[in-house]
């Protein structure tokens, strides 16, 4: 029998959010599901977060200000007021349709094995230019493997059960990519799935915690999982793709030396293809790792019209 979901919780954290958050903040309050609470935790912005936030008189919004000690710690922080067992993460910089709630809760009362929920995302960088669409996978078997290497999780459309996350907590060791550690660790204990629908606008910044934070930590973890299930393979195939992971770690995380060593041992056109980018000045070769080439190939022939219409209503 479906499980109704009545009620849910709305978590934004927010850290000198001041230029993005009121066009944030709007996406949410428009949403076409009223029966929300709103949970915006301010890590102790020093801009005028505060002062925006405070703007808005909608009775659902709940403000907190703490010390600044980082988004993981705001998370959980957040995560202990939230009243209700689904709930619904957004970034203070990102956007949402005014359906996503309506049409996850449709999906999740369809879909009760799933504990963990997010969309597919349109990625846009100011001023109101779309750059690609990403489509990750869907379904909880190639989530769980694509975690290997990337989060296909979005956590601006993320929807989780309280009870699995709470008991978890993100790492509060960590200045970035803490959605990816937690998600990492319980993935063998949570059933995933990703809807095959735009539900997120995600804002692409050079000034953002993914790309200037230390991701020392999630390579350590990654690599460490990798190597592991290598050395522990059973056939041919398996030792094959663990190396492949561990080329392809090495690879985004610039240890480019160690990376061309795996990808000898795991030949393939694609990893060529890398193996050859491996040789571009130290430079370039990150801009090119960090320019999303592949999204961006993958979304040329698409017609972006109808998304650039839905952004430029949504910032308005």
């Amino acid at each position: 029998m479906p499980e109704l979901i009545k009620d849910i919780s709305v978590l934004m954290p927010a850290y000198n959010s001041g230029k993005y958050i009121a066009t944030a903040v709007k996406s949410i309050l428009n949403q076409t599901y009223k029966n929300y609470e709103f949970i915006i935790i301010d890590d102790g912005s020093t801009d005028d977060t505060e002062k925006t936030i405070k703007g808005f008189t909608d009775e659902r919004i709940i403000y907190k200000r703490t010390e600044h000690k980082g988004t993981s710690a705001a998370l959980n922080y957040g995560i202990e007021l939230c009243r209700n067992e689904w709930i619904a993460r957004i970034d203070a910089d990102d956007l949402n349709t005014a359906n996503r709630f309506e049409r996850q809760m449709k999906f999740l009362e369809e879909n009760t094995e799933i504990d963990i929920l997010s969309s597919w995302s349109v990625y846009f960088k100011d001023p109101q230019k779309i750059l690609f669409l990403l489509k990750e996978p869907t379904g909880h078997n190639e989530i769980y493997k694509y975690l290997d290497i990337h989060n296909p999780i979005n956590q601006s459309a993320m929807m989780f059960r309280k009870s699995i996350l709470a008991a978890s907590r993100f790492n509060e060791s960590l200045d970035s990519n803490e959605d990816y550690e937690l998600l990492h660790r319980v993935r063998d204990s949570v059933r995933f799935a990703n809807m095959p629908e735009f539900l997120v606008y995600t804002r692409l910044r050079e000034d953002s915690r993914t790309l200037k934070g230390s991701r020392d930590n999630l390579f350590n973890m990654l690599h460490t999982d990798a190597f592991r299930k290598m050395m522990d393979s059973k056939s041919k195939g398996d030792h094959f793709y663990w190396a492949s992971v561990i080329a392809w770690l090495n690879y985004f995380y610039g240890i480019r030396a160690d990376s061309r060593s795996y990808f000898k041992n795991s030949v393939s056109v694609k990893n060529i293809i890398a193996y050859f980018t491996t040789f571009l000045p130290e430079k370039y070769f990150f801009k090119f790792i960090n320019s999303h080439f592949r999204y961006r190939l993958n979304s040329i022939f698409i017609n972006k019209g109808i998304y650039k219409k839905q952004l430029n209503s949504l910032l308005s």
